[in-house]
C-alpha cells in the first residue's frame, strides 16, 4: 500500500484552525514551498514531520493518510446500514477475504479468455439510468409492468460471471446487506448475500449488486450512488414510476398515496420506500412537484409496518434460521446457480486447508466454519 494524505481532511482543519499556508508552514518550520507540495499530494512529509502535522491539526493517522491501492489488490463495494460508520479495520478485513478468494479463481468453471461486457462510461445522468435498466430489463426478458423475479437477477449474475456467495450474517450484530469484491488481475467479480435480510431489501440489494458488476470501475461513494440508481430503475422502471405519480395526485391524503405505493411494492416485491423514490425521481426529472411523505415521516413508519409482514430470506428458504450445513451449502447451488462451494471443496482438499481458512473467507465464527468444513471434506 503507498500512502498519501487526505488534503480535503487536511485543508478542513486548517481552515478551522485559521490558518494559512504560510502560518501553517511556520508551524512546521518547513518552507511554505513544502506546505503546498504536501497540500498538491506531490510530495509526501517524512515520518517526523507528518507526525508533528498530526499533532498540530489533532488527526488520527487513518483520518490524515489515504492508503492508495496497490496495483492488482482487491476492489471492495459496500454500505452500512443507517450512520454505523466504515471503519479502516473492515475495509482491510474485506481486502484479506479478497486476497483469499484469489486463491479459487483458477477453480472457477468459467471462460478465463474473456470478460464479459461492461459500461464504458456510467454516470448518474437519469436518461442514462434509464437506458441502462432498460436494456438489462429487455436482456433478462422481463416487460414492462412486470416484476423482475429474483430467478431474473440470479440468471443475470451467472451470464455476467459473478459468484455468489450466500453467507448468514444476521440483521444485528453485522449490518451489511451484501459485500462485492472485484480481482482486477483475474478481472472476477465475488458478491456476498446477506440471507439474513427481509426478502424485498434482498431484491433491492441483488439489483444493486448487478450495478457494481456493470460498472466496476466506480469505486467508493460514487460506485454505491450508481448501484442504488440502476436497482431502483431497474425494479421500478421509469414509465411505472410516471403513471403511479399520476395516480398519486388523484388522492386527497397521505394515507391513500402510501396504500397506492403499497400495492405497487407488493406487485413487484420491493419495499415502498424504493418505489416512493423512484416516484420522486421520476417527478424531479420532470419538473414536477415531488410527492411529500417524509415531512411527516408516514413513508417510513409504512415501509416499516410493510416489511414486518415477511419473512427472512433464510426463514423463507430453510423454514428456521439455523439450518443444517448440508441444507446451507446446497442452498448456494441450487437457490443461486453459484459454483462456490464446489470450488472451495476442491481447494481445501487439495491445499489441505483447516476450517480457519472457511472462518476467515466467510467472516463466520469458528464453530460454524467447521461444520461446512465436515460437510465440504
Amino acid at each position: 500500500m503507498e500512502n498519501k494524505l487526505n488534503i480535503k481532511k487536511i485543508e478542513q482543519k486548517v481552515q478551522e484552525l485559521g490558518l494559512n499556508q504560510t502560518a501553517l508552514a511556520q508551524k512546521m518550520q518547513v518552507s511554505k514551498e513544502a506546505v503546498s507540495k504536501w497540500l498538491r499530494n506531490e510530495k509526501y512529509p517524512r515520518p517526523d514531520k507528518l507526525l508533528k502535522l498530526a499533532r498540530l491539526l489533532n488527526l488520527s493517522f487513518s483520518e490524515m493518510v489515504c492508503k492508495k491501492p496497490a496495483p492488482n489488490e482487491p476492489v471492495i463495494a459496500f454500505r452500512k446500514k443507517g450512520a454505523h460508520k466504515i471503519t479502516p479495520d473492515y475495509i482491510d478485513q474485506a481486502k484479506d477475504m479478497g486476497m483469499m478468494l484469489k486463491e479459487l479463481v483458477p477453480y472457477l468453471p468459467f471462460d478465463d479468455l474473456s470478460q464479459p461486457a461492461i459500461l464504458k462510461t456510467p454516470s448518474l445522468d437519469y436518461d442514462y439510468i434509464r437506458k441502462v435498466a432498460d436494456r438489462v430489463r429487455k436482456t433478462i426478458g422481463v416487460r414492462e409492468g412486470e416484476e423482475i423475479r429474483f430467478d431474473h437477477l440470479i440468471r443475470f449474475f451467472n451470464e455476467l460471471q459473478a459468484v455468489i456467495i450466500p453467507v448468514l450474517w444476521g440483521n444485528k450484530e453485522n449490518h451489511e446487506n451484501a459485500l462485492h469484491i472485484y480481482l482486477p488481475e483475474s478481472m472476477t467479480t465475488w458478491i456476498y448475500l446477506n440471507l439474513d435480510c427481509k426478502v424485498h431489501d434482498f431484491k433491492f440489494w441483488m439489483a444493486h449488486e448487478l450495478g457494481h458488476v456493470h460498472a466496476p470501475t466506480l469505486q467508493g461513494e460514487a460506485g454505491e450512488d450508481f448501484a442504488d440508481a440502476f436497482a431502483g430503475a431497474l425494479l421500478v422502471p421509469h414509465e411505472m414510476a410516471a403513471s403511479a405519480y399520476e395516480a398519486l395526485q388523484n388522492y386527497d391524503n397521505v394515507w391513500s398515496q402510501i396504500n397506492h405505493i403499497k400495492l405497487l411494492a407488493e406487485k413487484l416485491v420491493v419495499s415502498p420506500l424504493t418505489v416512493y423514490y423512484q416516484i420522486n425521481k421520476y417527478a424531479d426529472y420532470s419538473g414536477k412537484p415531488k410527492i411529500d411523505l417524509e415531512s411527516s415521516k408516514a413513508i417510513y413508519q409504512a415501509t416499516t409496518n410493510f416489511n414486518k409482514q415477511f419473512q427472512q430470506v433464510s426463514e423463507g428458504l430453510f423454514g428456521t434460521k439455523s439450518p443444517s450445513p448440508s441444507r446451507y451449502i446446497a442452498s448456494a447451488k441450487e437457490q443461486f446457480g453459484s459454483p462456490f462451494f464446489d470450488i472451495l471443496g476442491k481447494y481445501l482438499t487439495k491445499h489441505h486447508k483447516s476450517p480457519s481458512f472457511i472462518q476467515s473467507i466467510l467472516n463466520i465464527p469458528l464453530l460454524d466454519a467447521q461444520n461446512v468444513y465436515k460437510e465440504l471434506c
